[in-house]
């Protein structure tokens, strides 16, 4: 069974905003919202590139609790 990877790679602005220390708040929304598009389009991993194709992180596609309406 394959395992599908969401690959994103950011722009220069992007690029930019990762790279300052004091947009730690930014990164972890940013990787967030890379892992919803993975995981809406079936994937199991992500991984993120600078602009330059430089691997920056990697990580698993968590699955959301489903909920039952009650």
């Amino acid at each position: 069974m394959s395992r599908k990877v969401w690959r994103y790679k950011m722009n220069r602005h992007e690029d930019r905003l990762w790279k300052q220390e004091e947009m730690q708040g930014w990164r972890k929304a940013f990787e967030a919202c890379v892992e919803d598009d993975a995981r809406d389009e079936g994937c199991d991993k992500y991984v993120i590139y600078d602009s330059k194709d430089a691997l920056l992180t990697k990580g698993e596609v968590t699955k959301l609790p489903t909920t039952v309406p009650v």
